[in-house]
């Protein structure tokens, strides 16, 4: 969780990344052990949001290991082995979402 709210500062700090975003606002699920974090992206700020219904989806679910690395931007989201990453979503959306994983850093 703690790397989860470092990222969040830091792309809400870096409102480069976030503007460019006109689309609809994205929820980003991360899965963390057994809990479900639901993280909102729109174009102002990327927060935790339990109102969440009417977004369009992102599903990551990884080893604790393996989501800091993502999170952390050390690896890339899409070039995981499905072995290691489960992820659901459209392919925009995931480009999107990884951006900002790496470029957060």
């Amino acid at each position: 969780m703690e790397s989860i709210t470092h990222w969040m500062r830091q792309v809400n700090t870096r409102k480069d990344l976030l503007k460019k975003w006109k689309e609809r606002p994205i929820v980003l699920f991360i899965y963390d052990n057994e809990d479900r974090i639901p993280v909102t992206i729109d174009s102002q700020q990327v927060r935790i949001d339990f109102d969440y219904d009417f977004h369009c989806q992102v599903h990551i679910d990884a080893d604790p290991e393996i989501m800091e690395q993502i999170i952390e931007g050390e690896v890339k989201l899409t070039s995981l082995p499905s072995a290691n990453v489960h992820v659901e979503g459209k392919l925009r959306d995931l480009l999107y979402v990884e951006s900002l994983f790496l470029l957060a850093r």
